[in-house]
């Protein structure tokens, strides 16, 4: 038998266990999630597809008569990511790492609802989440905001300032999508002391930064003639400024003021936002909530906002602060697994194998859970009383039916239950795996147990 503590880091800080893992895990459950801190960087197993900026202006140069298909082209070297990334879940050493990845992939969730976020899904993980999730919060929130796939989704392409030198020959507005969501979703939280004079300030602060396309080129057709020696397009990273429609002027965001260089006010802004108490608490509840259960103590968020705050915002350090979190460990089920953890969880448990996408995202389509589909800017909820309704339990049970029959035929139900649930898996349950009419029905109610269900 191994600790419950084994089974607390793999299934509440990992993705679940491989086999044999709760065995390896046991002699020191924190020391094996310490040792994942920090490696959140593109898997060396992941072909990667187009860069953003590529992608971009791929489309944005495909003639009209090819641009359907540019698109199909590109969707599906997106989904070729996609897949491999799955499998790299799947297999990962480095579980607590990923789930870290898909924690922040969530909080700055991007739909992929039109045909361009599907097309830059990969590459918004790959160049806007993993290379910060392990640094400071400010420098994550900056390159989310500033990125093609974030723009797009968010409608700041189509955010132009009106005193701008575009904004001054035609009519434009401002688009307020991303400023809104910027203070109610990635930082301060609905209850962090905003305005709506804040968000229209700060939505000023985001025009101009955008990607190449319909607004971009009508631009770059006045600047050439009547901007000769103004910089068209600056970039910065996988982001791209154009000051000729940026909204020019001071700009005061919480009742500070910001006159820098346009496009240096943004980075400027960020880091306040990063730094404010409210982003703290925000920031710290939503993490309690994953880690800890669905209502978090006070205590325990103000201990995380404590960290934050002294940290200067560092993730890397508040990850360590998770993995101390005394009340993380007091209980072994106070979360439910989403469908996709559920899944990634079931096909770890597995092992090595091949795996069927399509019959993946049916199955999490079944749950209620469409991959890179989440309906709303908030992406997808986190507690109990969405994932287990009633109806969705059901769909659970016979997507953990279809797991057996596809990749458990040849498992001993025995060796699994405690290669994944054994150290908190009750007598029930293991009256049940003994009475099973086959091995394959056996496995099935191991996944579909209250043990496996939940982390």
């Amino acid at each position: 038998m191994t600790s419950r503590d084994a089974f607390i880091a793999a299934h509440r800080f990992g993705l679940g266990p491989k086999s044999g893992e709760l065995e390896r895990i046991a002699p020191d459950p924190k020391g094996w999630l310490s040792a994942q801190v920090g490696k959140t960087g593109v898997p060396g197993d992941v072909e990667a597809s187009m860069p953003s900026e590529k992608i971009t202006r791929t489309l944005a140069g495909a003639a009209s008569p090819d641009r359907q298909k540019t698109r199909r082209i590109l969707r599906e070297q997106a989904q070729s990511e996609v897949n491999a990334m799955l499998a790299h879940r799947i297999g990962s050493e480095n579980p607590f790492a990923e789930r870290m990845v898909l924690f922040w992939i969530n909080h700055f969730n991007v739909s992929a609802s039109r045909g361009l976020t599907t097309a830059l899904q990969p590459s918004y993980e790959r160049e806007a989440i993993r290379p910060h999730v392990s640094g400071r919060f400010a420098d994550l929130l900056y390159a989310v905001l500033t990125h093609p796939a974030m723009i797009e989704y968010l409608d700041n392409n189509n955010s132009l300032g009106p005193n701008s030198p575009v904004g001054q020959r035609r009519p434009v507005k401002i688009n307020e999508n991303l400023a809104r969501e910027t203070l109610e979703l990635y930082s301060l939280g609905v209850n962090g002391g905003y305005t709506q004079q804040d968000i229209i300030e700060l939505a000023k602060i985001l025009t101009g930064w955008s990607f190449p396309g319909p607004n971009v080129f009508r631009a770059e057709k006045t600047f050439r003639k009547r901007f000769p020696n103004m910089e068209f397009e600056k970039r910065e990273g996988h982001a791209a400024f154009y000051r000729l429609i940026h909204e020019p002027g001071p700009k005061t965001v919480l009742g500070k003021t910001y006159r820098g260089e346009p496009g240096s006010e943004l980075r400027a802004v960020v880091e306040d936002l990063a730094a404010h108490p409210s982003t703290a608490r925000f920031l710290s509840t939503k993490l309690a909530r994953h880690f800890v259960s669905d209502t978090p103590s006070e205590n325990v968020i103000a201990k995380l906002s404590s960290v934050y705050l002294q940290s200067g915002g560092d993730l890397k350090v508040l990850q360590a602060a998770l993995i101390e979190l005394p009340e993380a460990w007091e209980e072994p089920l106070p979360k439910a697994k989403s469908p996709y953890e559920f899944l990634v969880a079931g096909m770890r448990a597995m092992g090595p194998g091949e795996i069927n996408h399509k019959h993946i995202s049916q199955g999490l389509m079944q749950m209620g859970q469409q991959l890179h589909k989440a309906p709303s800017p908030q992406g997808w909820p986190d507690t109990e009383d969405v994932w287990f309704a009633p109806a969705r339990l059901l769909r659970r049970v016979e997507v953990a039916q279809l797991l057996a029959k596809r990749y458990g035929r040849d498992r001993n139900p025995d060796l699994f239950l405690e290669q994944t649930i054994g150290p908190v898996a009750g007598d029930e349950i293991r009256r049940v795996v003994r009475g099973a009419p086959s091995g394959a029905d056996a496995i099935a109610f191991i996944l579909a147990s209250r043990e496996f269900q939940r982390r």
